[in-house]
């Protein structure tokens, strides 16, 4: 688990500048580390503010860019005191409590009627200008006919913690690295790798993984010296009997057989696959959203 800092805070790094929020660890942990873990491993990089309505919230996080996508499991409510204000960040989800993931909202205006009924789990500390700003870009509908989807994407860069740790093994797994063993570690292997040359998956110096291939050559080399050794095995081998006497003679005779007619030389070929595209809709009810204004 991550360990949170008296004062931990979060950068939203925008497309239109830099929000800067403190995590409300002691009023919602789970969500406060569920949140962290995706900005650690760079879930958020790249996605958008894809709801705005000026006066309310500024929705983001959804990795389908609608509001129907999520990290592929959700998290419980955590319903909290922490008033929905102008500057609080909490979480979006469908009518199911039990339904949020990725997506958060900022609220821009008040709307105290969403007060413990959403996990508020933030609230900012910089940047009121920045939101401003988003809040009134142009927008048109969107799906469902609401008037909050901006006509140019608004991103969010990357989202940098402050005062949140994670221990190594949690660290290797967010960040997708390969934990090294005390075995591995004492035999001088990479992961996975066994002691033949070329076997599992080299590092270069940057840590960077090369399937297949050491970083020192080797593997490629002993690939290709097996290729050689195979093709000189090949072209050594007998040709098979075709199993008549008659051939069987002048096998024996010393008369050459080009293996133009030798059997089972087919040419092996991948099997072909056939791609359905799907039809099925998603159901407006997985929507991921906020109560709307004055609701």
């Amino acid at each position: 688990m991550a360990s949170f800092k008296k004062k931990a805070t979060a950068t939203l790094h925008t497309s239109m500048g830099d929000i800067v929020v403190e995590l409300l660890h002691g009023k919602a942990p789970r969500t406060c580390e569920n949140f962290a873990r995706l900005a650690r491993k760079g879930f958020y990089e790249g996605l958008t503010f894809h709801r705005i309505l000026k006066g309310f919230m500024l929705q983001g996080g959804c990795p389908k860019g609608d509001g129907t996508g999520g990290p592929g499991y959700t998290i419980g409510p955590e319903f909290n005191d922490t008033p929905h204000v102008k500057g609080t960040l909490s979480m979006a989800r469908s009518n199911d409590p039990h339904s949020a993931g990725s997506q958060f909202f900022v609220m821009h205006g008040d709307g105290r009627y969403l007060d413990s009924k959403y996990s508020a789990f933030a609230t900012m500390t910089e940047g009121e200008e920045v939101i401003d700003k988003i809040a009134a870009v142009p927008v048109t509908e969107n799906r469902w006919r609401e008037k909050s989807q901006p006509l140019d994407p608004i991103y969010i860069n990357r989202i940098e913690l402050e005062g949140v740790d994670f221990d190594e093994d949690e660290l290797a797994e967010l960040l997708g690295k390969p934990q090294t063993s005390k075995q591995d570690a004492d035999q001088g292997q990479s992961p996975g790798q066994s002691k033949g040359k070329g076997q599992g998956q080299g590092r270069d110096k940057g840590g960077d993984k090369r399937g297949g291939k050491s970083s020192d050559g080797d593997g490629q080399g002993d690939a290709e010296a097996s290729n050689e050794a195979d093709a000189d095995a090949d072209a050594k081998a007998e040709p098979k009997k075709s199993g008549s006497k008659k051939a069987a003679s002048k096998m024996s005779a010393g008369k050459k057989d080009d293996g133009s007619k030798a059997s089972g030389d087919k040419q092996d070929k991948a099997p072909k696959t056939s791609r359905k595209k799907s039809t099925a809709k998603r159901p407006r009810s997985k929507r991921t959203t906020t109560a709307k204004d004055g609701e």
